[in-house]
């Protein structure tokens, strides 16, 4: 080869690239797939779905439960897994109550747990509750948006026909998930005290 021939392959090559380019540092949106980190589960809200989300239900029924929650409505708002040996003790507690609790995701990946209100004593189902437990029959197969509508004074379902993607599901089982929900408000005794205040001992 003369010596024309290999300057001119030379010049031909790239120039190597400049290991301090920062643009060249920026990671791509799946950077921690690419460096084997996953997001750990740390936290799970306990909420109805928001009124601007939609939503999905995890159809396995080992993701779901029937579950008594002591319920606040003052400035705590906050709601109370109450073991199953002292639902007896509470069936006349106002603030006690048992909910159908199920696993739900937004489109953004997050997981909630979801506490849907039951038939009362008589056996009748109002519109505020048929209309929700069909929004999480019909979230189990396709994103699904619930909100209340002022104008009929009633909730409303709607879901996207666009939306085909499927919802990414926590590999936690459904318990570690309920001890994540409930992790400092779990009640396992009736001196708890937020039973105690309820019963003006505090």
């Amino acid at each position: 080869m003369t010596v024309h021939a290999t300057t001119t392959a030379a010049a031909a090559l790239p120039p190597p690239p400049d290991p301090f380019d920062v643009t060249r540092l920026a990671l791509p949106d799946d950077s921690d797939a690419d460096l084997g980190v996953r997001e750990l589960l740390v936290s799970v809200p306990f909420r109805k779905p928001s009124k601007e989300q939609f939503f999905r239900v995890h159809p396995d029924p080992a993701y779901r439960c029937v579950g008594g929650l002591i319920e606040l409505k003052d400035d705590d708002a906050e709601s109370f897994w109450v073991d199953r040996s002292l639902w007896p003790a509470l069936a006349d507690e106002p603030t006690f109550t048992r909910r159908q609790v199920v696993t739900a995701v937004t489109r953004g990946g997050l997981v909630f747990v979801w506490g849907l209100r039951m038939p009362g004593p008589d056996g009748k189902i109002p519109d505020w509750v048929s209309i929700p437990q069909e929004a999480a029959r019909v979230a189990a197969g396709q994103w699904t948006k619930l909100y209340w509508d002022q104008t009929q004074r009633r909730h409303r379902i709607r879901v996207s026909e666009h939306m085909t993607d499927a919802p990414t599901w926590p590999e936690l089982p459904f318990p570690e998930l309920l001890r994540l929900a409930f992790k400092d408000r779990t009640v396992t005794s009736l001196e708890h005290p937020v039973l105690k205040k309820l019963r003006g001992e505090v």
